[in-house]
């Protein structure tokens, strides 16, 4: 094949990559000019290194240029970026497989030349189009930012194989072809054995996850009892210095006045004895241990529990995530004498998560893109994740985010509200 066959080769194969990658990472910035660029330019270096150079080497350059091309793009951190690339190239080569297997079927006699070349690179840039509009990739990214072991362990036991089966068809192409079909078979039951393997895999680790919230929340929940316990002694001491005021104050009306400034100087928030109520007591434990977190970083923070039935769908551990990563945002806001007021309660045929905190106003353009991953407004380098992990536990499970600005107590508030759709 002449350079010029390489080239044309290379543009969907580019084409390819850059379509599924941007799926798989949920980009929606479109610069059609710079992307352009990129494809003429990474496609002249991959045409140049197969036309020139061994097979042995060309491999090797093209895991070079796809990473490059990645961390250009989306500007990831060198492991994400060579996780992103390695599923790309996964998805491309089984499909790839999948095409030149049914072509050998049809044709019987594929060769290595551009018109059986150009078949099937339109064949698979159509299967590109399908997978990448039908199938959620972006679901696989998100076990890369959980930073899922099983995951990741059987993504790379796949691509050892799929590069394997590369190598066999760079050393010995005809001896490839002839067997394409056997080796499609046996590779994609080798595969299927595998996402097995990640669906129990990733069971497990989700039963795991499971059992480590209940370990980490359900003692606290002695911990609650046990201030309840001293609130109840408290409480009696209470009842008895407002007895005093009603016997030794003979005029009611500053018996009244005694007895209401009393009432207020005791009056403390009432989350704990709100949150023993709360069905959900890892929901309750986990409450308990950012109410003690607050009261170390000088927070005003107030629960407000409407519905003690509150019930998701969701797993105790995505409960736990989608609230605290709330709760996080709005610590850590580093706003002079913050209040954060949660609230948990239901409209119709909703339940809502509500998180408001001191905020300065934020503007439209930026409420566009906080959910997006790496997006922060505070300073650092691995923000913006948490926000970013609940829109894809929201999106699972057909949630609704809303965010606005709201003025309260004459402060501008940030006001988050995840909704999902009740039992």
């Amino acid at each position: 094949m002449r350079l010029v066959g390489f080239f044309i080769m290379a543009i969907f194969d580019i084409i390819n990559l850059i379509i599924i990658s941007r799926k798989l990472v949920g980009s929606t910035k479109s610069n059609r000019k710079k992307i352009i660029i990129f494809i003429l330019i990474f496609s002249v270096l991959m045409a140049l290194s197969r036309r020139y150079l061994p097979c042995k080497y060309n491999i090797l350059i093209a895991l070079v240029l796809i990473m490059t091309i990645i961390f250009i793009l989306y500007k990831q951190d060198i492991e994400q970026t060579i996780y992103i690339s390695i599923i790309c190239i996964i998805i491309i080569l089984l499909i790839q497989f999948m095409i030149v297997g049914i072509l050998q079927i049809l044709f019987m006699d594929i060769k290595l030349n551009f018109t059986h070349g150009i078949i099937a690179q339109i064949m698979g840039f159509l299967g590109i189009i399908l997978v990448s509009r039908y199938i959620p990739l972006n679901y696989l990214y998100r076990y890369v930012l959980m930073n899922n072991k099983v995951f990741k362990y059987i993504t790379l036991n796949i691509f050892v194989l799929l590069v394997s089966m590369l190598l066999y068809w760079n050393i010995d192409i005809d001896g490839a072809l002839k067997n394409i079909v056997i080796i499609a078979v046996i590779s994609l039951g080798i595969i299927y054995v595998n996402f097995v393997l990640i669906k129990n895999g990733l069971k497990n680790e989700y039963e795991q996850q499971q059992l480590q919230t209940y370990e980490k929340y359900i003692p606290v929940i002695d911990e609650l009892i046990q201030e309840l316990r001293i609130k109840q002694h408290e409480f009696d001491n209470h009842i008895q210095a407002l007895n005093m005021i009603i016997f030794t104050n003979m005029d009611y009306g500053k018996r009244i006045r005694a007895m209401e400034n009393y009432m207020n100087d005791i009056k403390g928030n009432n989350n704990l004895g709100d949150l023993i109520k709360l069905d959900n007591k890892v929901l309750a434990g986990f409450l308990y241990s950012k109410i003690k977190n607050a009261e170390e970083l000088g927070i005003q923070f107030e629960i407000l529990i409407e519905d003690y039935g509150f019930k998701l769908n969701l797993k105790d551990y995505e409960i736990i995530e989608t609230i605290g990563n709330l709760i996080n945002n709005a610590f850590e806001t580093d706003i002079e004498n913050n209040v954060v007021i949660l609230k948990l309660k239901k409209e119709k045929d909703m339940n809502v998560i509500e998180v408001r905190n001191k905020h300065p106003y934020l503007k439209n353009e930026n409420i566009n893109r906080i959910f997006n991953k790496g997006f922060s407004t505070k300073l650092g380098n691995r923000r913006g994740f948490g926000l970013y992990n609940i829109r894809e536990i929201v999106k699972k499970y057909n949630g609704n985010i809303e965010i606005m600005n709201e003025i309260y107590n004459d402060d501008n508030y940030i006001i988050f509200r995840v909704l999902f759709v009740s039992n």
